[in-house]
């Protein structure tokens, strides 16, 4: 498809145009190795200390795993379908359903969540520096851990720096650290974990014992979190996949390299903090218990290179791509962009309240549960939108041309859209009826359900479903073009 690029009406940057068919050169093991790097990031060992907070059992923490990466990994090959087979980037994907204008409106949700996670990973990988540091200098563990973050703001720029300057080179600029960063931070911490065993010997691992039920608020809050923790990349996966050969690198990434690595990671992060007595951060842990100064040096450097891949590989594309299309300006500005607003989304903060930066646990549950709302809809009505309503067709030169088929009304696809709302709107009521909405800051009202992701999903895919069909012709603009079906 993507060879037909001499025909198109440019609009865009060079950047959101489709990779040509020579350009795609990322086979199935560079692939799984890629999103293997992306998904074994220091913060994936927070989802077993998070499971403990919550009071789940080890069975019900990786049921829980299980349950919500499959989910995740699926709707990340069905969107990245549509990116190997027409060689387009998320910003563009979203015009075929949403209009050129109104792709802003789930593109801007995506780029605030990348932005929030390149900010939250980049702390997490600039905390585990400076213990790093203070382990070089000879300053005591316990002194580490209590005062680690006091010095971790300077750090984190330094951190941030770095992947800015791994980010400018685009995607190809991260291949030998997606290669070694992934796999040496979860070999070490499976040794970590296995050494702490025999620290701990008198502990037993609650399999079965829990404090909550299988069908427990807490349960299902669990599931939320690790759908939450990748529903990022399930959107806009097309954006690193569209230089794949072969669509099977989809089934072989997802499994191998997604679903299989949170399991893992969340195992050995409950069962670290459930022996260190579940206060501690696994980063912390590291420092406090590594059996020598340069073992625990070396876990942190992993944990550094670890987080820094997955920041390259699954934000930086999506904000910067995100901000390509945005404010229309060269990769290079869109980076640095990214970078600076990343920092500014925990930076200030941390210098000013930096002891209160220690409850990162409770602050990644709420902010995955939060945004998990706003994403459920947008992939709800990609999904359906692709593979039941156009049954996997769409007009390739259409997306790169403002006053095409897919300007819709005034460049806004308002059959998306409302589908998209409606899911939000579903959200809402549901919640409401529970008699759960929560507040935050004193006047944003928040769904407390659960389970937001998927309410918000299926009513978005079932009222897209309805209103496209209803509506056929206006949201099939390209059959009224002769010869484009």
């Amino acid at each position: 498809m993507s060879g037909e690029t001499t025909t198109f009406k440019y609009v865009d940057r060079p950047e959101l145009l489709p990779v040509k068919p020579e350009e795609k050169t990322t086979g199935t093991i560079g692939y799984t190795l890629m999103i293997l790097s992306m998904a074994i990031t220091t913060s994936i060992f927070f989802l077993g200390w998070i499971s403990q907070i919550l009071g789940l059992s080890l069975a019900q923490t990786i049921v829980a795993a299980t349950i919500g990466n499959t989910a995740v990994a699926i709707i990340m090959t069905l969107n990245g379908y549509v990116g190997i087979k027409y060689g387009i980037p998320f910003p563009v994907q979203l015009r075929y359903t949403f209009g050129f204008k109104g792709s802003i409106i789930p593109l801007l949700v995506r780029v605030i969540v990348s932005i929030f996670w390149y900010g939250v990973d980049g702390y997490i990988a600039a905390w585990a520096i400076t213990e790093m540091a203070m382990l070089i200098a000879g300053v005591p563990p316990d002194v580490i851990v209590t005062e680690g973050l006091r010095y971790t703001p300077i750090t984190f720029v330094i951190y941030l720096l770095f992947v800015w300057a791994v980010g400018m080179k685009k995607i190809k600029g991260i291949k030998y650290l997606d290669v070694i960063a992934g796999p040496l931070l979860m070999a070490f911490f499976a040794w970590f974990v296995a050494y702490l065993t025999t620290l701990f010997p008198g502990k037993v691992i609650p399999v079965w014992e829990s404090k909550v039920g299988w069908l427990s608020s807490n349960f299902f809050l669990a599931i939320a979190i690790q759908t939450a923790w990748w529903a990022t990349i399930a959107l806009n996966v097309s954006d690193i996949c569209r230089y794949n050969k072969r669509m099977i690198t989809l089934a072989y990434g997802h499994i191998l390299g997604l679903i299989a690595p949170q399991i893992a990671g969340t195992y050995l992060g409950y069962v670290a903090t459930y022996l260190t007595g579940g206060i501690y951060s696994p980063i912390d842990i590291i420092a406090k218990y590594a059996p020598v100064p340069v073992l625990g040096f070396f876990g942190l450097l992993f944990a550094t290179l670890a987080t820094g891949s997955t920041n390259v590989t699954g934000d930086v594309p999506a904000a910067t791509n995100g901000i390509i299309r945005l404010i229309k300006v060269s990769w290079e500005k869109a980076v640095s962009i990214a970078t600076f607003l990343a920092w500014l989304v925990i930076g200030p903060y941390s210098i000013v309240f930096w002891q209160k930066s220690l409850d990162v646990a409770n602050y990644l549950l709420n902010f995955n549960w939060y945004y998990s709302m706003w994403l459920g809809p947008i992939a709800g009505v990609m999904v359906i939108d692709y593979w039941v309503f156009r049954r996997g067709l769409i007009k390739l030169e259409f997306l790169y041309d403002p006053n095409g088929p897919y300007k819709y009304h005034g460049g806004f696809g308002l059959h998306g859209l409302i589908a998209f709302f409606a899911g939000i709107i579903g959200e809402y009521i549901i919640s409401a009826i529970q008699g759960n909405l929560q507040v935050y800051f004193g006047i944003i009202p928040v769904p407390g359900i659960e389970l937001a992701w998927y309410y918000g999903f299926f009513i978005s895919a079932i009222a897209y479903l309805i209103i496209a069909y209803v509506a056929r012709s206006y949201a099939l603009p390209e059959l009224r073009v002769s010869g484009t079906k």
